[in-house]
């Protein structure tokens, strides 16, 4: 166990509590006049989990449908969807304390981490209060200081202004992750290892830009404690955190979820360059054979080559990101608040050892603790001015637009824009061709022709791809529009093309996309189905109006669908023979078609990526049920056996440990 438990215990709930008080607002916050956040992206997401408790398996309402799994790592949707379903309240008050909670524990975990490592409890409570005030980073990443409040910390910047909430939740667990390994390897203890494993798993669960981190800092520590003990017995403890993590995420973290999450890197992030890549691997290996020269069989500086190996690598990350486009994997700055721990933390080292040294040392040590503070006086004396002023959410237009929508036509597909498609899904279930999360999208025409319908000047292909994807209705925003972003480039292309349903007289209007039937299901020729070429791109009218003909002007067969939760769709039409039934929904293998005929195959209609049911003449009814996947299923059992592997070795431990005590 650690020594002086209670001083710990008393440290950590004091970082807390202070921590609170630094950021009181956000524990009382609702909705705020920051409608440009990305944090409405989380809320609407927690609102449809809360809604369709507790394991729904599809997202029928985004990207014309995906995987409920892939659209976001399961730690924060749950944790706000729980708060909001079994303490009543809206969902937006349970993101903010979901999010206020988790900042204030992360505060606590650098005092953590801080004190596992410098052995000193001073320095801990010096290293906490960095966490909560200072930002080195902002000294050589001057858009992000720019983009900062008076010197306050960057990470707090991001979950108030930007709304990151899930990535500020994982940042918080990462110490944790990190000083519990650190005990496991230094005191030889599994039950520490296990503990890591579960804080690393609570990181990657919450957010991979913070997993991202954790795969950066998880080798550092590994490679301090190789150089400086030289004890291949450190890989029994070392291999046990990515273990036991890997088990507790295996039921959602599927070998397809990776895939479709690599894969859409391309929505949220820049691609890496080659250049980058030779240069990280020369600076790697630089820092190897460096490190190993100069720390080898020097346990006592294993802290040392950690904070300084650390410090380099994130530093280097987002500086030549900043000033070079150096660029490997995602976005360098989003790690900022990684970069300012590191940077903490060396500052730390530094100024310990310069206060050993000798007296003028110290002079210089306590010149620069004042210099700080005298800095930062000003966050510290208007902490809270940072934070967003509350505001009621029904005069706006990010409520006043879906909620026209929920209540004129509710099963409609709608294609909204900029932030009110952020906030669409906050207040009621409604489907929109977007949504909140591009990482989590499964089919891939959706990107290219939501670029097409915003970004092209003529109205005729932005018509036909809403017509092919089955969009009833368009929200379009003006010049003049109070909306944040403002996405369409020519917002008057469809005057006099199509019929105007709502106009509030400040530049927003609500438009009727004219199709056939109001479903999500056509009854095509077969024939003709089959003749058609994907089109050439995304701007091509010709090849996107043949699909419009089939799709719109073909058999006179009406069809009627309805989603009964999100996991199902009855879909209602008469095909006779010769005739198909494309349903305008994102086609995955899970998905059984069972008809009033009995069971139907059904295909991948791949131009689209939609669902395509050869149904034999006699079928006026189909049922399609999304199966939860064979991986989930192996996941689970990776899960449960994982927590069945944990307890047993907690069990031998806690036995060895008994039986060792002198009677």
């Amino acid at each position: 166990m650690l020594r002086g438990r209670s001083s710990w215990i008393i440290d950590l709930i004091l970082v807390f509590l202070v921590s609170a008080v630094l950021i009181r607002p956000l524990w009382k916050a609702k909705y705020t006049d920051n409608w440009g956040s990305i944090e409405s992206t989380f809320i609407a997401d927690a609102r449809m989990l809360k809604d369709h408790w507790p394991w729904p398996l599809w997202q029928p309402y985004w990207y014309v449908g995906t995987r409920f799994d892939y659209v976001y790592p399961p730690a924060l949707r749950y944790g706000t969807a729980a708060l909001a379903k079994y303490y009543p309240m809206d969902a937006a008050k349970a993101y903010h304390l979901y999010a206020a909670f988790f900042y204030c524990f992360g505060i606590a975990g650098v005092y953590f981490l801080a004190r596992v490592g410098f052995r000193h409890r001073m320095l801990a409570l010096i290293a906490a209060f960095l966490a909560a005030v200072v930002s080195p980073g902002y000294l050589f990443l001057p858009e992000v200081a720019k983009d900062g409040f008076r010197f306050g910390t960057s990470k707090l910047n991001a979950l108030v202004r930007y709304g990151e909430g899930p990535h500020m939740t994982a940042l918080a667990w990462i110490p944790f992750a990190l000083g519990f390994a650190w005990l496991s390897i230094s005191r030889r203890s599994y039950p520490w290892a296990i503990a890591s494993g579960v804080a690393c798993a609570m990181v990657v669960s919450n957010n991979f830009y913070g997993a991202t981190a954790l795969a950066m800092f998880f080798p550092l520590l590994l490679w301090a404690f190789w150089v400086t003990e030289r004890d291949w017995n450190i890989l029994r403890y070392a291999l046990v955190p990515p273990i036991v993590a890997y088990g507790l995420t295996a039921f959602w973290l599927t070998p397809s979820y990776l895939k479709i999450t690599l894969r859409n890197m391309q929505y949220v992030s820049s691609k890496g360059n080659l250049w980058s890549g030779v240069v990280g691997m020369l600076l790697l290996v630089a820092f190897l054979s460096i490190s190993d020269r100069r720390y080898r069989n020097q346990p006592q500086r294993t802290w040392e080559l950690f904070v300084v190996g650390a410090s380099l690598f994130f530093a280097i990350n987002t500086a030549a990101n900043c000033w070079f486009n150096f660029r490997l994997i995602g976005e360098p700055a989003r790690l900022v608040p990684e970069v300012d721990i590191t940077l903490n933390f060396l500052l730390l080292l530094v100024a310990f050892w310069l206060w050993r040294k000798n007296f003028a040392s110290r002079i210089l040590v306590a010149a620069c603790a004042v210099g700080l503070i005298a800095l930062h006086y000003e966050y510290l004396r208007h902490h809270r001015a940072i934070f967003p002023a509350a505001t009621d959410y029904k005069p706006s237009i990010y409520y006043k637009i879906p909620d026209w929508i929920a209540r004129n036509h509710p099963n409609a597909r709608s294609y909204v824009t900029g932030a009110v498609r952020f906030w669409y899904n906050t207040w009621h279930d409604l489907q929109q061709i977007g949504g909140s999360s591009e990482q989590g999208l499964q089919n891939q025409i959706v990107m290219p022709s939501q670029w097409e319908i915003v970004l092209a000047e003529s109205a005729g292909s932005s018509i036909a791809w809403m017509q092919i994807l089955g969009v009833d209705l368009v929200a379009v925003h003006g010049p003049n529009s109070v909306e944040w972003y403002k996405d369409f480039q020519y917002p008057k292309k469809f005057d006099g093309k199509l019929k105007v349903l709502y106009d509030d007289g400040a530049d927003n209007r609500i438009l009727e996309i004219p199709r056939r039937y109001r479903s999500i299901a056509r009854i095509v020729d077969r024939k003709q189905l089959e003749g058609l070429q994907k089109p050439v791109d995304q701007s091509d009218q010709v090849g996107l109006e043949k699909f419009v003909q089939v799709f719109e002007n073909g058999p006179d067969v009406p069809t009627i669908t309805e989603w009964i939760g999100t996991d199902e769709l009855l879909v209602k039409g008469k095909p006779e023979s010769g005739q198909s039934i494309i349903v305008q929904a994102t086609y995955d293998t899970n998905w059984e078609a069972i008809s009033n005929r009995g069971a139907l195959p059904i295909q991948r209609y791949e131009p689209l990526g939609f669902m395509r049911i050869d149904a034999p003449a006699g079928v006026t009814e189909i049922r399609l049920r999304f199966r939860k996947p064979f991986e989930k299923t192996v996941g689970e059992i990776l899960f449960l056996l994982t927590l069945a592997g944990m307890g047993w070795t907690l069990w031998r431990h806690r036995s060895n440990t008994s039986s060792s005590r002198p009677a």
